[in-house]
């Protein structure tokens, strides 16, 4: 391979910084350890004296709700409003309703198989019928209105679709569970019975989720993720990285020793007299030197890099 020498007659189309492309790699150069990125954020704090035994067990504290709340029930028991049934039994006291053994509210179970179903489960004798006890949602971080109103009429501009309307989940259907291989076959029978010339298809408008109320929740990949909880950085951008480092080392070490020179005093220089080499005659004779060096090592940077990238 022959060495490339540095141009002594440089071209003079376009500007200085133009033609000094190869300086700007050199300045940028891929040198020293690759570190990914990372963040300042601490993720222990400084004075995490915690035991991990004390903290094992601990979760994300919600508002519990129970309906009805016991001052409710206490203001239903001193109203004296008490009904019973043939047999005796309260079934009623105040507002507040009791089974007597034959009512039934919806509930889960286990099925026959081990899975879990929805089920009319029997309440026992002078259980609390409507009672709720369940979490509602995590404490704190309260939800703006207007910030979730403001988010979906974001997806709705940006998509073009319709105004975006959030339909709560209705109640859950239990059916018979069906494996790829019946689906596909369920399908096919389907398309083999029916006389497609007499199908109607209906194109329906650009629409949006609507799970849920904020349309943010289904695009997670458009929303901006809590400080270091975007996970790591792929593979991929670290093997290039330590790739372009490699080849930017056989470069510089094709490179002679004045070529080194006059590119890192050009780091440094606040002109063309202050390049290596330069400092010698007039002011402008030293500023031509400077210019020329600095060409010719630019020129065979670039070259370099041409051939050990190919």
């Amino acid at each position: 391979m022959t060495k490339p020498t540095g141009c002594n007659k440089p071209t003079r189309h376009g500007s200085l910084s133009e033609q000094l492309q190869a300086l700007m790699a050199y300045r940028n150069k891929p040198e020293g350890d690759y570190e990914p990125l990372q963040t300042n954020w601490a993720l222990v704090p400084d004075n995490n004296n915690a035991d991990p035994e004390e903290v094992a067990d601990m979760r994300f504290e919600r508002d519990w709700r129970q309906t009805p709340s016991v001052q409710e029930i206490m203001k239903q028991v001193s109203s004296g409003d008490i009904e019973r049934n043939e047999a005796g039994q309260i079934i009623r006291i105040g507002r507040l309703k009791f089974s007597d053994g034959k009512q039934t509210e919806r509930g889960y179970m286990l099925g026959i198989d081990g899975v879990v179903i929805e089920a009319d489960i029997r309440m026992p004798t002078g259980a609390l019928l409507g009672a709720r006890d369940k979490p509602e949602r995590t404490s704190g971080g309260e939800i703006n209105p207007q910030e979730v109103k403001a988010s979906n009429q974001y997806f709705e501009d940006m998509l073009g679709t319709q105004p975006h309307r959030y339909k709560p989940n209705g109640k859950r259907r239990n059916g018979q569970n069906f494996t790829s291989e019946q689906s596909a076959k369920t399908l096919a029978d389907a398309y083999a019975n029916t006389d497609m010339s007499k199908v109607t298809f209906t194109k329906y408008p650009k629409g949006l989720p609507c799970g849920s109320p904020k349309v943010a929740d289904s695009f997670l990949g458009m929303r901006k993720t809590t400080c270091a909880g975007g996970g790591g950085q792929a593979w991929e951008d670290i093997t290039s990285a330590l790739v372009d480092r490699d080849i930017w080392a056989d470069t510089v070490a094709s490179l002679s020793e004045r070529d080194i020179a006059v590119l890192d005093s050009a780091l440094e220089a606040k002109n063309m007299t202050e390049i290596h080499g330069a400092a010698k005659g007039t002011h402008k004779t030293a500023e031509r030197r400077g210019k020329r060096f600095l060409r010719a090592a630019n020129d065979n940077l670039a070259e370099f890099m041409k051939i050990f990238a190919a």
